[in-house]
Parts: structure tokens; C-alpha cells; sequence
């Protein structure tokens, strides 16, 4: 065991990290800014002086004072944090990086959740000396979710080193000399990086802050928390969630080491403004003749009982958005052949062989921090920094360690690779061992070294090539080869050349073909390298735990009901219009068929169907959701309505089917709470066994006691609430969780577990807490970021698969093809953002040539008909999009998923 001697005690070290980061693991507080364990250090700040005793060449001891965050730690090395002379210089830095700070402290957001106080508290700096005009700065418009005041900074550079080195921005960068640096934008202007947000935690001061916080501001000992997951993509993201009054005011990071780590994207932190909605339904309703009535709950639940004991069958339909508790207890009252996934069948096909193939854990799905180390990466599909943004993030790491280690040199292997002279472009500037194969130009373009831009089938035959390679079987050239020859080739050298290899499949554009041609490359470069990793993203957050449940698709469910009279159908957290055409759902409904909704928002099927019930989002309530990992990570519910409104009446969706299924069988359901239910599920879906080890349970306790959603300096809670009706009544126990809704609030258990409801840890109140404690030995004890359900098969034989390619389509047509922006990809964060739900018009992207040929100027207006409705499309121009292509965003409110893939035969330019 290697230790060090700080202050005449001795302390464990790991040489890994620098001699900062090991005095803040063993609770030393040394007051620091320009170094953070994801950027590391700079060494501009000179907060984090030490004294340290050097062996000099004639063996005399000589004391100097180093910077801590700059030097590396060895066994038995000798330090001295409270010396006197290395106390002074602290003092004397803190007092100049605070020479030209505002005194606004009682009007910054950041205050009590600010890392500067922190340190100047414990430097001791209390007094200003400085008796001058201070240097001001005009602030910038960086959109709508960050705020700028420049005039807080203290030039760390963190800022700059993050969004610009790290996450790879372009538009953000440091301008000045000497005393007069700004950090921002060349103008004013919304930030482009997907990963902005993470400047309101990256920066230790005020200087970048949270526009939606600040419009419904709460100081941070005034908000209640709880641990959450991020809901939005197939990552799982994990978060801190702040509520105050029934609102959720603020998402932050929640450190896991198996998953984000220090950063979440701004999909993750920004798009929960869904849960605050005024239209959100609160109370149970039924439409009949187009008349709107409000019910209660038992009438409710008696109306739902008339429905379906009418019924001739009952079908459920889950959702890929919803826990894994919710759709096992529909699948449980409805019964496993009457209860669809939610998905149609062409996300069914390849999501049911992703979840299969995870099943036989044949290839190694790393986490996001190991995706960091692999040396080669081929991206296949969708824009992952749409997708999956924080897994972008990770890409951009192994690619930036690529370059400083020098392992790939394309330039000294161009002629080995024999790459012709007009492909010599393929050599581009960084040198990396990134490969793309997308439909149209990404984000990450600026780090790869080849981008293939085509269409699935394309790409599927791209694959089938290199496959061939890899195998070197003799194949049948073809004119399409020619084209792309020497692109297989130079990907197939560099294949060869790494040591550890990474495969990202992103299935957003459901092509089964492409994903069997994917999987055949897997297995053929499985059997060459061992080490060879796979990461399949799904559309959803927990699209492989409900596809582990039910392999029926949306269609096959919605077939049975067409072909069927009186047949009643339940959602769960879906909405059908955005899925399938009204004109399909109008002819399920004239065979006198019956839809009760069970949703949190206020859905197009939520004001067209029989009968809906209110439920709580995944802010609102607990469960269990399965990552690309397969990973079972547990969410925590942040508040409960009900404790400020006696009349809300929104539960969990299992909560509402398990009341349904008591009134209509006069007994009790077995699924009356979490631990039950997630038994039963786990003994009908052995495969899931491990879900009930996701997190702690609710029996766990700390001392005797439940662990606190509040701060204990909460203000004035016993005053809140006085003049509500029925107080008392409205305080919630949790009896599902390990949490309590406490008007006695703590910080006693923040280092106890990693399921940390909030941020703190003693003399630092800011984000920077997560510094102090990510990664030490008390917290790793008592880790529990989650558990990989699928446990790995030794010598399990995958077989490849048959793969046949249609002709070459001439046609001309147009085909519909996807592509979204960070806020229209996925459905509840559209909710968030939306304006108007009637848009003129919807921007589209046709390739520049071929609009040429069809006579299409840019922004003309193309209107076609499908399945009776008509669409309006704004046009625009990409040079990177496949002839015969329309790119829309598929998914978006205005177009439903079903039109991915179709082909419009007739338009006209309006």
C-alpha cells in the first residue's frame, strides 16, 4: 500500500491520480478551480498551493511550494497543506481572482451552490482591499437555455477547455490578453454544441447559469431531490432532479461511473418542462359525442369496468417509454399474447434482434468511460449526437486519444492502403480511426476520417463487403463495388490494425436488412479479435426491457382489433396517432371497439379516445428501465402532486391497472406494490432476474432512518403549505422507496451511497462535491449504479444471416427518410418546446442535384397526400443526402412515424 504524509498523517494515495485529486478523496479540502478529473489540470488558477519537502542532491530536506493539481504523487512523499507560508499564498490568490468579482452574491443564481464561495471560505478570504473601478464586460444572448455574466469570471479556462477540447464546439472560444480575457461567442447567438449545458456545472462561478431554473428559481437547500434516469435515449443518463411546489425547477448531473460520469447532454438537462404543463391531465375523463367529462376516481375506475367486462377481448399496448413495472402489470392483466411492445413491426424485427443478441452476450457492450479506449470505432446509422448525445461525447474522447498517442498515422499507410489519387481526401487532418456510414452529414464529421453517406441499402451493402474482407471469401463485383472499393479497403486495413476495435449500430431508421448485415460483420470480426466491443442503440429509453417482455408489434396488435368487433384496447403511455395514420385508427374504431388511455401528457389519443386516466411521468413516480447495455437502472420519484393538490388524482399507470383489475375480479391483484411486482415479473421473465437488484431496496436504511429528499436547511417548511385544505392529509409516505418525504431534511448520508438525492458534501456546496467523493473508497463500497441483466453464454454459436439486396431502384420517386433535431426526436421532449401544434409548414432536405432535376428551387413548397391527410414541405438542400431521398423529421408532431420508408409517387410544388 503506497501512502503520503499530509500535515504529519498518513493517507492512502493512488498514483493514478495527481496529489489535488488524492487530498480531496481523503476529505482534505484544498481550494482549487482550473482542474476538474475529466479536464484535468492547467495550472492558471494557483489556488492549490502546497508546500512539499524535497530530498535535495546533498541530502537535505528543501521545502517548496508546488501547485497540487500539477504534481503527480509518489510513496512516502511529504506535504504540508496548512503551512503557513502555502496558507498566505492561497489567501493572496483568492484575494486577486476576486479583485474585479461583482458583489452580487444575494442575487446570483449560483449562491449556495457555488464552488468560488466554497473556496473563498476556505481560504479565509473575508475582506475586500481593493478600492477601484472594477473591469466590466457586456454580457451575450447564448440562447435560451444559458445565461451569460461575464463580469463573474475568474479565467479558469475550464469553460473553453471543456466546450471547445472536449466536447469539440466551434462557436465558443477565449478572445483578449493578459488581465482582459472574455470567454463566449464571436457574437451573440444560441450555443450549436449538443453538451452546452454542462457549462453551467463545468464553471465554478456564476458566469454561465440556468435560464429555465432562473424563471422558476428556488435556492438549492430550498428544493427537494431525488436520484433519477434520464428518460430521453437508449443511454440512461443519471440525474439529480429539484422540485419545489410541485414544479420540477432543475436537472443536474448524478455521477455514475459505469455511465456519465461528470456530464449529461442538453436533452437530458433542458427537455423537462413536459412535467410542468398546465394541460397535463390531473383528473380521470370520457368523451362521448364529442363532449368532454370530468370524473372521479371511483367512477372512473367503474367506467373502465363497464368497458371492458363488455368486451369481447382485451389488448393492451405497452410502451418503450414506460418502466419496466408499468408494462409487466398490463402485460399481467391483459395476458402475454394480448399485450403488443408498442413498436411497429419494423422497429419489432430489429429490436427483438438486438435484444436477442444481448441476450447471448456473444459480443462485449462497453460502458460510455470505456468507449474512451478503444482505437478504432465504426459508426453505422443515424447522427448519434441526435440519438445518443452523451455516447458522442465518449467517441469524441477515444478519437482525441487516438491523436495524442499517435496510434493511427493514415498518412505514412496511404500508400499500403494503395487509396487511389482522387481518394487521397479520405487522408483527412486527424488522423483518426473514426468511420461513419450515415444518410447524411453528422456532427462528428470533424473527427472522422471517412463518412459514407448513402442510404440503408447502401450501407448494408457496404458492410456485406467489408464482411467479405474480413472473411476473404471471393465475392461477385458489381458496379456499386467499383464506387466504393477503396473506401472497404482502407477501413478494412485500419480494422486489421487495432488492437481494441468498437462497432455502434444506431437502428433509428429500423432497416432490418441493414442490421443483419451489421451483425453478419460482428460475427465474421469476432472470431479475429476477441476484444472486439458492440453498442446497439434502440429509439427509446427502455426498448429492450419491454422487447425482453413481448415480441407482438403495434400492427399485429392493431390487426387483431380491426378484424374483431367490441374489442377494448388499453395504451400505455403511447400515442397512436403519432405511430400510425388516423385513417387506419378510424376504421379499428367503427367495429364498436373501445381505447382507454392511461398517459401523463396530454396526448392527440388522450382527447380522441372513450375514456383516460392521469398517471404520473417518470419525475412523478418509481421504476425500473433497461439501457443499450441492458443495464437495470432504477428512477426515483422527485414529488408527488397530490401533497400540494387534494384534487389531483394522477398514479402510477401499474397503480390504475391494478385498481381496474380489483373491481373487475372483486379481489385482490398480486401486483399491489414495486417488490411485488417486480417478483412476478421476474418469475413469468426469468431472463430478468437481476432487475430487483437495481438499487437498494425500500427496506434500507441509514441509522435507523429513511434517507431524506430535502436539504436540512430547508426554509421555512412548516410554514409552506399552511393555508392549503387538508395539510396534514397531503403528506406523502413513500412506502415503495428507500426515500422519505421528510420535513426533516439531512446532509449525514450523502457519502453513504451513490444513489445521492442531492449534491453536498461537508465545505462544498456546489457540483464540485462529485469531485470529492466519484471516486472514493466509501462510495465504491456501497456503489450501485445499476446491474447488467444478461448474464454472458460461453461458446454460444451465433448463426449468420441470409441478407438479400433489392435491385437498384430508378425510379423517380421520392422516399421518405429521417432525420431530427435534439428537441423533435423523442416524444415527451417535444412537449417541452411545443408552440403550436398547427406548423404551416415542415422543412424537408432533398439532395441539391436531384431537386435540380426535378425543378425544385429551395423553400419551394411539395405537398403530397398519404393515407388521406395532405403534407406541406418546406424544401431545403443537402449535398450529402442520396438521390431519390426526402429527409423529414419522422417522429416530430406533424409527421407520424409510419411515414419513414414511404414512397410518395405524386407531388406537386405549390
Amino acid at each position: 500500500m503506497q501512502t503520503m504524509l499530509v500535515d504529519n498523517k498518513k493517507y492512502k494515495i493512488d498514483v493514478s491520480k495527481n496529489l489535488l485529486h488524492n487530498c480531496l478523496l481523503n476529505n482534505i479540502n484544498i481550494p482549487y478551480f482550473c482542474w476538474h478529473p475529466s479536464l484535468g489540470s492547467a495550472g492558471s488558477c494557483r489556488q492549490c498551493a502546497v508546500k512539499y519537502d524535497i530530498l535535495d542532491v546533498n541530502g537535505s530536506i528543501q521545502s517548496k511550494i508546488v501547485m497540487s493539481c500539477m504534481t503527480e504523487v509518489k510513496n512516502g512523499m511529504i506535504i504540508y497543506v496548512n503551512d503557513s507560508e502555502a496558507y498566505n499564498f492561497r489567501k493572496s490568490i483568492i484575494e486577486f481572482l476576486m479583485l474585479n468579482h461583482p458583489h452580487d452574491c444575494p442575487v446570483c443564481s449560483e449562491g449556495g451552490n457555488c464552488h468560488l464561495q466554497d473556496m473563498t471560505v476556505i481560504s479565509e478570504h473575508n475582506k475586500r482591499r481593493y478600492r477601484y473601478n472594477k473591469r466590466t464586460y457586456k454580457n451575450q444572448y447564448l440562447g435560451k437555455f444559458i445565461s451569460h455574466e461575464m463580469n463573474r469570471c475568474i479565467s479558469c479556462y475550464r469553460c473553453v477547455r471543456f466546450y471547445k477540447d472536449y466536447a469539440g464546439g466551434k462557436d465558443f472560444d477565449v478572445y483578449g490578453l493578459s488581465n482582459n480575457i472574455y470567454f463566449g461567442r464571436s457574437e451573440d447567438g444560441d450555443l450549436e454544441n449538443e453538451h452546452s449545458g454542462n457549462l453551467i456545472e463545468i464553471c465554478p462561478t456564476g458566469v454561465f447559469t440556468d435560464k429555465l431554473h432562473n424563471k422558476n428559481y428556488s435556492r438549492k437547500w430550498d428544493m427537494q431531490y431525488a436520484p433519477s434516469v434520464c428518460n430521453f435515449c437508449s443511454v440512461g443518463c443519471n440525474i439529480i432532479a429539484g422540485e419545489r411546489f410541485g414544479n420540477l425547477n432543475k436537472i443536474e448531473n448524478r455521477y455514475n461511473k459505469d455511465v456519465n460520469e461528470y456530464f449529461i447532454c442538453d436533452l437530458g438537462r433542458f427537455g423537462y418542462n413536459f412535467v410542468n404543463l398546465k394541460k397535463n391531465p390531473s383528473n380521470p375523463f370520457f368523451i362521448e359525442k364529442n363532449k368532454f367529462f370530468k370524473l372521479k376516481k371511483k367512477k372512473a375506475i367503474n367506467f373502465a369496468k363497464n368497458i371492458l367486462i363488455k368486451s369481447n377481448k382485451i389488448l393492451g399496448i405497452g410502451s418503450s417509454r414506460s418502466s419496466i413495472e408499468n408494462n409487466f402489470s398490463l402485460l399481467n392483466f391483459v395476458g402475454k399474447k394480448n399485450f403488443s411492445n408498442g413498436m411497429l413491426k419494423d422497429e419489432n424485427k430489429c429490436v427483438n434482434k438486438i435484444t436477442n443478441f444481448l441476450k447471448n452476450n456473444y459480443v462485449y457492450t462497453p460502458t460510455l468511460k470505456e468507449i474512451e479506449n478503444y482505437d478504432f470505432i465504426l459508426i453505422v446509422g443515424q447522427d448519434i449526437t441526435i440519438t445518443a448525445p452523451r455516447m458522442s461525447l465518449s467517441v469524441r474522447q477515444s478519437v482525441n486519444n487516438q491523436i495524442k498517442n499517435n496510434i493511427f498515422s493514415f498518412k505514412k499507410n496511404c500508400n499500403v492502403c494503395k487509396i487511389s489519387e482522387e481518394n487521397k481526401i479520405f487522408n483527412n487532418k486527424n488522423n483518426s480511426s473514426l468511420f461513419i456510414l450515415s444518410n447524411n452529414k453528422t456532427k462528428l464529421e470533424d473527427i472522422s476520417n471517412i463518412n459514407y453517406y448513402s442510404d440503408s441499402e447502401d450501407k448494408a451493402r457496404f458492410l456485406y463487403f467489408l464482411e467479405k474482407y474480413v472473411n476473404k471469401e471471393i465475392f461477385k463485383k458489381c458496379s456499386f463495388y467499383e464506387l466504393i472499393k477503396d473506401k472497404v479497403y482502407y477501413i478494412y486495413n485500419a480494422l486489421l490494425k487495432s488492437k481494441k476495435p468498437l462497432f455502434i449500430f444506431s437502428c433509428c431508421d429500423n432497416d432490418y436488412n441493414l442490421l443483419k448485415s451489421y451483425i453478419n460483420l460482428i460475427i465474421s470480426f469476432r472470431k479475429i479479435n476477441s476484444l472486439l466491443g458492440n453498442v446497439f442503440l434502440t429509439n427509446n429509453s427502455n426498448s429492450i426491457g419491454v422487447s425482453a417482455m413481448s415480441n407482438i408489434s403495434l400492427d399485429e396488435i392493431l390487426n387483431i382489433a380491426y378484424m374483431e368487433k367490441k374489442v377494448s384496447i388499453i395504451l400505455l403511455e403511447i400515442d397512436l396517432y403519432r405511430f400510425i395514420s388516423e385513417k387506419i385508427i378510424n376504421k379499428i374504431l367503427k367495429n364498436k371497439n373501445k381505447i382507454i388511455v392511461l398517459d401523463h401528457l396530454y396526448t392527440k389519443s388522450m382527447k380522441n379516445f372513450n375514456l383516460s386516466f392521469p398517471t404520473k411521468s417518470f419525475f412523478e413516480s418509481t421504476g425500473t428501465i433497461l439501457n443499450y447495455e441492458a443495464r437495470a437502472q432504477r428512477f426515483f420519484k422527485v414529488f408527488d402532486k397530490k401533497s400540494y393538490d387534494i384534487k389531483c388524482n394522477r398514479m402510477e399507470s401499474w397503480k390504475w391497472i391494478k385498481e381496474i383489475y380489483y373491481k373487475i375480479n372483486n379481489k385482490k391483484c398480486k401486483c399491489n406494490n414495486l417488490k411485488n411486482i417486480l417478483n412476478l415479473c421476474i418469475k413469468k421473465f426469468p431472463i430478468l432476474k437481476k432487475i430487483k437488484y437495481a438499487s437498494k431496496n425500500s427496506d434500507f436504511r441509514i441509522s435507523g432512518q429513511k434517507i431524506p429528499r430535502s436539504p436540512n436547511r430547508y426554509s421555512g417548511r412548516t410554514l409552506l403549505r399552511y393555508n392549503k385544505e387538508n395539510f396534514k392529509k397531503n403528506l406523502i409516505y413513500d412506502s415503495e422507496t428507500m426515500f422519505s418525504f421528510s420535513m426533516e431534511g439531512s446532509n449525514n448520508f450523502n457519502n453513504k451511497i451513490s444513489h445521492i438525492p442531492f449534491i453536498w458534501n461537508p465545505g462544498i456546496n456546489s457540483s464540485q462535491a462529485w469531485n470529492n467523493i466519484a471516486d472514493s473508497h466509501v462510495l465504491k463500497e456501497n456503489i450501485s449504479s445499476g446491474i447488467k441483466i444478461f448474464e454472458s453464454v460461453k461458446n454460444k454459436k451465433i448463426n449468420y444471416n441470409k441478407i438479400s439486396f433489392s435491385k437498384n431502384y430508378k425510379e423517380h420517386k421520392l422516399i421518405i427518410t429521417k432525420h431530427n433535431f435534439l428537441f423533435e426526436l423523442e416524444e415527451m421532449s417535444q412537449f417541452s418546446f411545443k408552440k403550436n401544434e398547427k406548423i404551416k409548414y415542415i422543412n424537408g432536405f432533398i439532395n441539391d442535384r436531384y431537386a435540380n432535376f426535378l425543378n425544385i428551387k429551395i423553400k419551394d413548397i411539395l405537398e403530397f397526400n398519404c393515407e388521406g391527410k395532405k403534407f406541406k414541405i418546406k424544401i431545403f438542400f443537402s449535398k450529402f443526402l442520396k438521390t431519390g431521398y426526402i429527409s423529414l423529421p419522422v417522429g416530430s408532431f406533424n409527421v407520424p412515424v409510419f411515414l419513414n420508408n414511404y414512397k410518395i409517387k405524386k407531388f406537386k410544388i405549390i
